[in-house]
C-alpha cells in the first residue's frame, strides 16, 4: 500500500516538474524566437524598406525594442503569471520607470521630432553645441555624429530638439570669405584682380556667383577688403583650406602688403 502511495506521490510529482519544465521551456522559446524575429525585421527593414535612411534608423531601432518587450511579456503569461496581476504590475513599474527616466522619454520624443520635422537627415553636416560632423546614425534615444578627426560623438535626441542646429548641408552651395587688412595706399583695383584670379582658378570655386571683392571697412591705417566665391558645400573645407594657401601665395608674388 505505501508503495503504490509513493509511487502514487512520485508521478504526481514528475507531473509538476514536467508541467513547470514544458512552461519555462516554452517560455526561453518564446524570447528566442522574438530576439530573432525583431533582428530580422530589423535587418529587412535596413535592407528593403523604400524610406529615408534616418527614417529607417528610427523604424528599426523601435521595432526591434517593440518587438523584444512583446516577446518578454508572452513569455511571462506562458509561465502562468495572471494577466491581471501582470498588468497592475507592469503599470507600477511603468510608473516607476517613467518618473526615473524622463531623460530618456525626452530623447524618444527628440527622436519622433527629428523624423517628422527632419532638422537633419543621415549624411548631413551639422554643428550642435561645438560639435561638428556628419550625421551617422539617427536611433530612438541617439544620434551619432562622426567628427572631422574620425571621432564618434553621440548626442542625445531630447538635447537636439531643444538646442540651435547649424546644418550646412541643406544648401546646394555655400559661401566663402576671406577678409584682409592692407595698406592704406594699396592699389584696390589691382588686388581686386589678383584675389578674383587666385579664386577663379581653383577647380572648387563655381563660376556663378563668380568670386567678388568688396572693401568692407577703412581704420587709420589700413582698408579692409573681403573676397567672397561659391563652393558646392560638401566641398567647402577642402575649398577653403586651398584658397587660403592660393591667395597668400598670389598676393605675396604681387608684394601686396598687408597690416
Amino acid at each position: 500500500m505505501s508503495t503504490l502511495i509513493e509511487r502514487f506521490y512520485t508521478s504526481e510529482i514528475m507531473q509538476v516538474i514536467t508541467s513547470i519544465g514544458m512552461k519555462i521551456l516554452y517560455a526561453v522559446l518564446i524570447v528566442i524566437a522574438g530576439f530573432l524575429f525583431a533582428s530580422y525585421l530589423t535587418g529587412l527593414i535596413k535592407k528593403k524598406a523604400k524610406i529615408e535612411q534616418s527614417v529607417k534608423d528610427f523604424a528599426s531601432s523601435f521595432v526591434a525594442i517593440a518587438i523584444k518587450i512583446l516577446a518578454v511579456i508572452t513569455a511571462l503569461f506562458v509561465l502562468g503569471v495572471p494577466a491581471a496581476s501582470f498588468v497592475t504590475i507592469l503599470g507600477s513599474v511603468g510608473l516607476a520607470v517613467g518618473l526615473a527616466m524622463q531623460g530618456a522619454l525626452s530623447n524618444f520624443a527628440g527622436g519622433i521630432l527629428i523624423i517628422v520635422f527632419h532638422p537633419f537627415r543621415v549624411g548631413d553636416y551639422i554643428t550642435v553645441n561645438g560639435q561638428s560632423g556628419v550625421v551617422q546614425n539617427i536611433s530612438i534615444f541617439y544620434t551619432s555624429v562622426l567628427t572631422d578627426d574620425n571621432v564618434v560623438v553621440t548626442l542625445p535626441n531630447g538635447t537636439l530638439t531643444n538646442t540651435a542646429i547649424v546644418n550646412t548641408s541643406v544648401a546646394k552651395n555655400r559661401r566663402m570669405s576671406f577678409e584682409y587688412a592692407l595698406a592704406y595706399d594699396t592699389d584696390i583695383t589691382a588686388v581686386r584682380n589678383i584675389l578674383v584670379e587666385a579664386a577663379s582658378k581653383n577647380e572648387l570655386v563655381l563660376d556663378d556667383p563668380a568670386p567678388s571683392v568688396t572693401v568692407t571697412s577703412h581704420t587709420a591705417g589700413a582698408v579692409n577688403v573681403k573676397l567672397t566665391a561659391w563652393t558646392v558645400s560638401k566641398d567647402y573645407g577642402k575649398a577653403v583650406a586651398e584658397l587660403n594657401e592660393q591667395i597668400k601665395l598670389a598676393l605675396d608674388s604681387n608684394n601686396v602688403a598687408r597690416v
